[in-house]
């Protein structure tokens, strides 16, 4: 018999996995329960094939708009009646949240996706949106700052705007 074929069922079965795994379910149970806020298509228009630029108004949810503090955070959005949420990454910056109380989506159309509801909408349907959730990207956490004049951050994806 083989070492793999040895070790591979105590790693399996090893009590840390478990904890691993145990705490893995909870984090999906949490999600679910999430609390959804109702807002406005307050723009949709194609940018590119099969991409559309969405702007949706927060304005009347203050904590919602004030909990994006950081760039790279992203949310849920559902359409009513539609059971699965898009996972979208907010594109435009927090202080846009802030200032004019929208968020900014950059959102791909895929056939038999929510995706592609979502781009079939018009301006003031409403959307449901999750809790802003990820821990974004602390730029400004860059100490020294003035050691490093230029910072090159290198991604991809429709949802970099």
């Amino acid at each position: 018999m083989s070492i793999l074929r040895r070790l591979a069922p105590r790693r399996l079965t090893s009590p840390h996995r478990r904890r691993l795994s145990s705490f893995a379910a909870a984090a999906a149970v949490r999600q679910d329960t999430a609390a959804w806020t109702q807002a406005p298509l307050a723009e949709i228009e194609p940018v590119a094939e099969s991409l559309f630029h969405i702007s949706i108004d927060v304005s009347d949810s203050l904590d919602l708009a004030a909990s994006h503090t950081l760039p790279g955070q992203y949310l849920q959005l559902r359409i009513p009646e539609v059971e699965k949420p898009s996972f979208l990454a907010i594109a435009s910056p927090p202080s846009l949240a802030a200032s004019r109380g929208a968020f900014e989506f950059l959102v791909k159309s895929v056939a038999g996706s929510t995706a592609e509801l979502l781009c079939a909408l018009k301006r003031g349907d409403v959307v449901e949106l999750s809790q802003v959730m990820g821990k974004g990207f602390a730029i400004d956490q860059i100490d020294p700052p003035e050691k490093y004049p230029t910072l090159l951050i290198f991604a991809t994806g429709s949802g970099i705007r």
